[in-house]
């Protein structure tokens, strides 16, 4: 029996759309263990609202500008 370009192309389609389906339904079938449910929506009722990070000082490492060369020249001879 031959199988014909469109044949092919249907068969592939078919088992596609299957897979889809099974993997949509399962999907939906253990939604709570794959998303957290209600856990998730539980554990966002219990946190504290923001505050920034405490900042650390900041210290210059540079030297002052006045002690900063201002310039050297190449010379290519």
């Amino acid at each position: 029996m031959e199988i014909s370009g469109l044949d092919f192309f249907l068969i592939n389609v078919l088992s596609y759309i299957a897979g889809l389906s099974t993997g949509l339904l399962v999907c939906c079938k253990h939604k709570e263990k794959f998303l957290g449910g209600d856990k998730s929506i539980r554990e966002l009722d219990n946190i504290q609202p923001y505050s920034p990070p405490p900042q650390a000082e900041v210290i210059a490492t540079a030297p002052p500008a006045d002690q900063v060369n201002k310039g050297f020249r190449i010379v290519l001879e």
